[in-house]
Parts: structure tokens; C-alpha cells; sequence
């Protein structure tokens, strides 16, 4: 029996970030669409296409919809939506291939300096911090702001002591 690899694992998530990509593609391009953009401004953007080409475009992303009966507001819960799940796949794909490049008997970089990096608890509290200000600036919900300020006191205090521990050591 074969077993599988990591290369085998991350070509398998191939399909899902591909997917990812194009519903968060169609669902931008529907609120352009809904913001009274016309095809041929959309097809402009992309590159001098045409209006039928870019209506052709958005039906093989899975676009289903028609604006024949106008224009209504744009889903900012569902562009949202699209964008948070594309970023979630990429990070999902990332560290897939990131295990696939470590594991690759091809991979020419220092397995050790890579591994060293991986455990690097600085790093990986600078990685947090980002993530939670993207979180807290892009997907915060109402209310939730009362519920990080009370953890970041938290943390805060933890940080004070490590601070005074590392300097007695």
C-alpha cells in the first residue's frame, strides 16, 4: 500500500482553494454588478475584455445570477463571507505546501534552520498579534470588542510577569 505524503496531501487541497478563489471572485464581481458597474467597466478592469466575455467569466466561476430587473445594494455580508473563507483557504494551503517543501526530499533549504523557525515563539506571537489585528479590523463583530479588551488585559498581565522572569534568569 502506498502511503501518503505530504505533496499527496497538499495537491488535494488544490480543488478546495481553487474553489475558494472562484466564489470569492463571482461574489465580488455580483457586487460590483449590484454597485451599478456596467460589464464592459467590469471587462475594462480585467484587462480589455469584452461585456460578453466577462459575463461568460462570471458563468464559469458558477454565476448564476441576472441583472436584468436592475440594480440592488451589494451583500457586504456575503463579499465578507468570500474573502474571510478565501484567506482561511490560503492559510490552510499555505502550510500544506510549506510541509510539503520541508518534507521534500528536493527541498535544498536547511531542515534544521526551517524547523528552528517553526519553533520560534516570538515569531509565532507576532503571527498571532497580526491575525488578531486583522481580526479585530476587518471581522470584529458588534459587542465583541468588551471581550478582547478584557483578554488582552489578561494577556498583558501574563506578559509583565514572563518579562520579570526572563530578567531574573
Amino acid at each position: 500500500m502506498i502511503q501518503e505524503n505530504e505533496s499527496f496531501k497538499a495537491l488535494g487541497m488544490m480543488p478546495w482553494a481553487r474553489e475558494s478563489v472562484e466564489r470569492a471572485e463571482r461574489v465580488l464581481i455580483e457586487s460590483v454588478i449590484d454597485s451599478g458597474f456596467t460589464w464592459e467597466q467590469l471587462g475594462a478592469a480585467y484587462g480589455e475584455r469584452s461585456k460578453q466575455a466577462m459575463q461568460q467569466h462570471y458563468k464559469r466561476r458558477g454565476g448564476e445570477r441576472s441583472w436584468r430587473s436592475g440594480v440592488g445594494p451589494p451583500d457586504v455580508a456575503a463579499v465578507r463571507d468570500a474573502i474571510v473563507r478565501l484567506v482561511l483557504n490560503f492559510r490552510a494551503t499555505d502550510e500544506a505546501l510549506t510541509r510539503t517543501l520541508r518534507d521534500a526530499s528536493w527541498n535544498s533549504g536547511d531542515p534544521e534552520a526551517e524547523a528552528y523557525l517553526r519553533r520560534n515563539v516570538p515569531e509565532q506571537m507576532q503571527d498571532a498579534l497580526a491575525g488578531l489585528r486583522d481580526h479585530v479590523d476587518n471581522r470584529m463583530e458588534p459587542g465583541e470588542q468588551e471581550k478582547i479588551v478584557e483578554w488582552l488585559e489578561q494577556q498583558r498581565a501574563a506578559i509583565d510577569e514572563l518579562i520579570e522572569h526572563v530578567r531574573r534568569s
